[in-house]
């Protein structure tokens, strides 16, 4: 546990030293952290053995993406062990998400701080094809600003080759194109309407995929990947912070000096909406909700700093997001119980 905890507060240094000196250094320096730890574990979470298995050849037909296997081919070529193949995935991943927030926060060490404390240890330390997945669709984004359909729809293709759950995404196009005038007050309307759909779509889409695709059904049917309730911590959490953002978004408040930009805070607002509105409608089935929406949820890491340095007086600014990190370090991986999936933390070395 002392490992993870001076992890933590090194970050968090890091967080406190990029605001002071809004050098790009400290995010540099968080990104390898990052990666050296994710990319150098040994028999650490719960990705470890899995695709250490897959990595030696052991696995079935259609079990794994075939883009993920084309890459682990390369590195089997080039007789690469496992842990640099890691490695190397963890590397690629962080420094494409850098390249993602420095668009849109500065510093970028911040969104980078809250990135470790909220998805880190869930994706980068337990779903590695998720991670870079998620991060490759945020840079698509770009292309959906610029109303580019192609350059999109070609980057989350490829995505899906590596996670099937990228072609989810390819509904964010015409979602922003429907929505991007959206109003407060239709937000909140939007999401009633998905705490309303929560209660019956669950049932449909069971008796759908159990039925026509039975590959999925255990995440329909079984328990361990289902849930007795409509809201859980985590989904409340999206959905005030998604209520707060557009809040922020009528009064006008986003700070310009940290941020993209007001049009583009707002794209990134109406892919959280999604998100939010996809977890609603399947608050059941938590899994397969958590894995449809999980690529946008991943715009948080700028939509919260922002809604913090928007609304915050300014010398409390970094405190507070400071105690955000905090906050959601505790919940995600102490009071959850993760952590023991992490503990002992071991090296290949």
């Amino acid at each position: 546990m002392a490992f993870y905890l001076g992890f933590f507060a090194t970050m968090i240094i890091f967080m406190l030293l990029g605001r002071v000196t809004m050098s790009s250094v400290w995010a540099w320096l968080g990104v390898v952290m990052l990666a050296l730890v994710a990319g150098l574990r040994y028999e650490t979470g719960n990705d470890f053995l899995p695709y250490k298995t897959i990595y030696a050849g052991d696995y079935s037909a259609g079990q794994v993406e075939p883009g993920f296997l084309l890459i682990r081919a390369m590195f089997n070529g080039l007789q690469a062990p496992f842990w640099l193949f890691l490695l190397v995935w963890a590397t690629a991943t962080l420094v494409l998400f850098y390249f993602f927030v420095k668009e849109y926060f500065r510093p970028a060490i911040i969104p980078i701080a809250y990135y470790m404390s909220r998805f880190f240890f869930i994706r980068d330390m337990g779903q590695i094809r998720a991670s870079l997945v998620c991060v490759t669709c945020m840079l698509a984004l770009k292309f959906v600003y610029e109303e580019k359909p192609f350059p999109f729809v070609i980057i989350v293709g490829l995505s899906a080759t590596i996670h099937i759950s990228a072609l989810f995404f390819l509904l964010i196009y015409p979602f922003w194109l429907l929505f991007r005038k959206i109003n407060f007050k239709w937000t909140i309307g939007f999401l009633f309407l998905g705490a309303a759909v929560g209660f019956v779509a669950p049932k449909v889409l069971s008796v759908v995929i159990v039925h026509t695709l039975p590959r999925y059904a255990p995440y329909v049917t079984n328990a361990h990947y289902l849930s007795s309730s409509l809201f859980d911590p985590v989904m409340l959490m999206q959905v005030l912070i998604c209520i707060t953002g557009f809040y922020i978004l009528k009064r006008d408040m986003i700070s310009d000096t940290l941020i993209g930009g007001k049009d583009k805070f707002k794209l990134l607002m109406v892919v959280y909406l999604f998100a939010t509105l996809t977890l609603l409608s399947l608050s059941q089935l938590s899994t397969v909700g958590g894995r449809l929406s999980t690529i946008a949820t991943t715009t948080e890491t700028i939509v919260l700093p922002t809604i913090v340095f928007s609304v915050m007086p300014k010398g409390t600014r970094t405190l507070v997001m400071v105690g955000v990190c905090g906050v959601i370090f505790v919940l995600i991986f102490l009071v959850s119980g993760a952590y023991r999936t992490f503990i002992p933390y071991q090296t290949v070395f």
